[in-house]
């Protein structure tokens, strides 16, 4: 029997099924991730080609990358760093009713180079390793069927002669170029009528906010269309702002006509009401942004969407950084975006797990460097309210290797990459300045050829202008813009962009920390009108190796070791300098994590720099962190810092906590100690006794609390102290040596060379002649220089290990003198002519009557400079 529909009815479902082909997605994305034939090494030429065999190959899913190293103390057993060409294939099918729609190859990244074949149509080729790209496929599709996809990756180094990459930024780097396929491909499905694809690897829809106030914003929206049919198309475009819930609250409609196989642009200001602004960690809002392109029937043709965030913001050379007219001092850190085994091709739980480390340190700006990271980067330090800085891989070098200056394929990819990075992550509300170099002549500062890096700088900033007049371009400066360091083949490049970050690491690559204000300072003055931040400040930090004082001994940089208390001290020195100045509109601390680098020897790591908050597997939150969440964060929390110094060399150690809470308790074995002062986030307890066996602090105050415990294994006025040094070490004795203590004045000196820059190995041995033990004879300080070791009163051995490290001193040429109690104990030292020699050990040893607390021993040359190398002191 036959059903007959009311002619009503028929009417509404007519209407329903009108509406949902209007509603339906007119462009279709579909991941090519999984079920990836590779091969790593070059391939013969019909590798591109349907027929090829590649059963033999491995199989993999992406992202995909071939090389892994670092985060191990030995080089890893998996360690791999093969530059070259690597190979990926794999079948995709043609879409069903495909009919005249367009087909594009999408892919996230691909490092450095890769060329893309379809069915052995050759698409092209994409050179620079961090950003999007796309290619047209369609006239390589079969009608029906599967399709072969072929993708060549070569991250060959450009050092080498002949590389395809010899101009392709970056030059150089302190970190890896990892190669592959190590974020996502898809096939793309559009209208031949759509927003551009051909746009930088852009989504094609761009909008900045214009003004903003509690009643109304003004947002430009801008909309780059293409047509690939015959013939002109006449087309409306639909700009919806949606709200956080999906609701419509403001809607602008603009009529466009593209014409045919052309492209066109429209503008259109779109007026929100009472908008709820981006306001970063405090509120990170965030609106829709949905762009449409209806056709002349009312048929949908492309819809695009992207993040819209409504915010303002300025940055003032004297009052820093104001988000929509209120000034926020910008404090955070830096991130690369590797981790071990996986490298480069980490996925979105990871992104995810990076951005809640980062939130829960408290920081509200973070700088994504030296490169465009994952879009996903971007979209969480959206919805983390984490205002960003974005950046391209212009590193050490503004030239290829093979030449001086720069040449106009190594601007015009620069060029490029810059334009990428601004046009594929323009609308993300975080990003606040676009970086377009970092240290760009620091191989002319260490004197490995000359630098003339202003002419592309200064091309790179009109770029930024041209792309997003709504954003300052800034940079990473490291060498020369004091008018002291300037000289011959080394430019100066302050001044060129809008704002400047500066990369310093005075106390660990510089001598003192303490002069960090003064530079800052001196800077500010020299660039009244330029807005200064610190893009990068920080010191390695090794989870097994310690020191009883930060201050007592000079820092391997390139080499260990790297103590873990020694990165705490940099960093509060630097910080307690950086928050004193206003006219800082940022910081970033270098690193929030440690990441891998093929050529660093250091701290307790091989190829990974240690300067990371966090260790390179995100397991391990070291002392340091907790430092600045301290200062940052409004969650109540203390952190006792030196637990993993767990077995202590002296009877009295200073205890330290990190907390934001204005005062601290501290109890030993359930013993009160007393309740200090937090001032900065640091709260001491100084010269506090431990007793032998374990010893069991707690630090609480107001709901808070956190517990560690140090084994003594000593005695009570005992030291054996090696001078000059930051680190301990046990004899052949097995007598517990701590690194050097309670000195003034002096310089401590390494005995042998430590590893040098960029994986050099470490210098000889230059063991000490006339002793068993080395312990106490592997460092020493120089100068004049004092001692106040604090005892009880009593009487005391001393104990002093000598010996002359310069090889050609002779006998009369360096005297001094010893004073204990402020009395001369003997007659003065001539230690070569007392050894018999230079590098000879020489003892010393007195009593001495200490009758107010303090053991004080002086240290003054005669003729040259007096020195030590190790005190051991013990009660009578």
């Amino acid at each position: 029997m036959r059903t007959m529909i009311p002619y009503r009815e028929l009417l509404l479902v007519v209407s329903m099924l009108a509406a949902s082909a209007v509603q339906a997605a007119p462009r279709d994305t579909v991941p090519l991730t999984a079920d990836w034939r590779f091969r790593l090494g070059d391939q013969p030429a019909d590798a591109r080609a349907a027929t090829f065999d590649d059963a033999g190959w491995s199989r993999v899913s992406l992202p995909h990358n071939w090389n892994r190293m670092g985060g191990t103390a030995e080089r890893r057993a998996d360690y791999q760093n093969v530059h070259g060409a690597g190979w990926y294939r794999r079948t995709f099918a043609t879409p069903a009713k495909f009919g005249d729609r367009r087909a594009w190859i999408e892919i996230d990244a691909a490092s450095i180079i890769a060329d893309v074949w379809v069915n052995g149509v050759h698409l092209g080729r994409h050179a620079g390793a961090f950003a999007r790209f796309r290619f047209d496929a369609t006239a390589a599709l079969k009608p029906a069927g599967d399709n072969i996809l072929v993708i060549r990756v070569d991250n060959s180094s450009p050092r080498d002669p002949g590389s395809p990459t010899a101009e392709v930024p970056p030059m150089n780097g302190d970190w890896p170029m990892y190669g592959g396929l190590y974020r996502g491909v898809s096939l793309v499905v559009t209208d031949p009528v759509r927003v551009a694809m051909r746009d930088f690897g852009g989504p094609g829809i761009y909008a900045r906010t214009l003004t903003a106030d509690a009643n109304r914003a003004e947002v430009s929206v801008t909309t780059r269309l293409e047509n690939d049919r015959r013939r002109d198309a006449a087309v409306r475009v639909q700009a919806i702002v949606l709200d956080a819930t999906g609701r419509t609250v403001a809607t602008a409609a603009t009529p466009a006509t593209i014409a045919a196989t052309g492209s066109g642009t429209t503008t259109r200001t779109i007026a929100v009401p009472t908008p709820h602004l981006w306001n970063g960690v405090a509120d990170p809002y965030l609106y829709t942004l949905r762009v449409e392109i209806v056709g002349k029937d009312g048929r949908v043709l492309d819809r695009v969407e992207q993040p819209l965030g409504i915010r303002t913001f300025r940055i003032d050379p004297n009052t820093g950084f104001h988000l929509n007219g209120r000034a926020l001092p910008l404090r955070g850190v830096s991130r690369h975006q590797d981790r071990p085994v996986k490298g480069w091709a980490i996925d979105a739980a990871d992104i995810a797990e990076d951005m809640a480390i980062i939130r829960d340190i408290g920081a509200n700006t973070l700088r994504l460097a030296h490169y465009q990271h994952a879009d996903a980067a971007y979209a969480a330090a959206d919805t983390a309210g984490l205002v960003t800085w974005a950046e391209i891989p212009l590193v050490d070098r503004s030239a290829p290797w093979a030449s001086a200056a720069t040449t106009p394929g190594f601007a015009a990819n620069a060029e490029q990459q810059l334009r990428e990075l601004i046009r594929q992550t323009y609308n993300h509300p975080s990003i606040a300045v676009w970086s377009i170099a970092n240290e760009v002549n620091l191989e002319a500062a260490k004197g490995r050829g000359t630098s003339n890096a202003r002419p592309l700088l200064e091309r790179l900033q009109r770029v930024v202008h041209e792309e997003d007049p709504s954003r300052p371009a800034t940079l990473a400066d490291c060498c020369g813009s004091i008018p002291a360091e300037a000289r011959a083949g080394l430019d100066t490049v302050a001044g060129i962009t809008d704002v400047i970050g500066y990369n310093r690491y005075h106390g660990w690559y510089a001598n003192d920390v303490n002069l960090l204000g003064p530079d800052l300072a001196r800077l500010h003055a020299l660039y009244p009108r330029q807005p200064i931040s610190i893009s990068e400040y920080g010191a390695g930090g090794a989870l097994t190796q310690h020191s009883d004082d930060p201050r007592g001994g000079p820092i391997a940089a390139f080499g260990r070791p790297h103590p873990e208390e020694f990165q705490n001290y940099i960093l509060e020195e630097s910080w307690r300098q950086i928050a004193a100045v206003p006219f800082v509109w940022a910081s970033w601390v270098w690193n929030m994590f440690d990441f891998s680098n093929e050529l660093r020897l250091e701290g307790d790591l091989t190829d990974t720099n240690d300067k990371g908050l966090v260790t390179f597997d995100r397991r391990t939150k070291k002392d340091a962190y907790y430092f600045y969440k301290a200062n940052w964060s409004a969650d109540p929390f203390v952190h006792l810092t030196g637990s993993r110094h767990a077995d202590r060399p002296y009877p009295l150690a200073e205890v330290k906590a990190y907390s934001n809470q204005p005062t601290m308790r501290l109890t030993l074995n359930g013993r009160a100690i007393g309740t200090a002062t937090c001032a900065l986030g640091i709260c001491r307890w100084p010269n506090v006794a431990l007793t032998p066996g374990d010893n069991r602090f707690e630090a609480s105050g107001d709901g808070v609390a956190d517990t560690m415990t140090w084994r003594f294994a000593g005695r009570a006025n005992a030291y054996a102290i090696r001078a000059g040094t930051l680190t301990g070490a046990t004899g052949k004795d097995g007598k517990r040596w701590g690194s050097d203590v309670f000195m003034t004045g002096g310089t401590g000196h390494f005995r042998d060379q430590p590893s040098a820059s960029r994986g050099g190995q470490p210098g000889p041995v230059r063991p000490v002649a006339g002793t068993m033990d080395q312990a106490p004879y592997e460092s020493w300080r120089e100068g004049s220089f004092a001692y106040a070791i604090p005892v009880a009163h009593g009487r005391y051995r001393v104990k002093l290990h000598l010996f002359e490290p310069v090889a050609d001193k002779r006998p009369g040429q360096r005297v001094f003198t010893v004073a204990a109690e402020g009395k001369a104990m003997g007659k003065p030292i001539d230690v070569v002519r007392e050894a018999g020699g230079a590098m000879t050990a020489l003892t010393r040893r007195f009593t001495v009557d200490v009758r107010d607390g303090m053991l004080d021993l002086g240290f003054a040359g005669q003729t040259g400079e007096a020195l030590v190398s190790g005190i051991e002191v013990e009660p009578l």
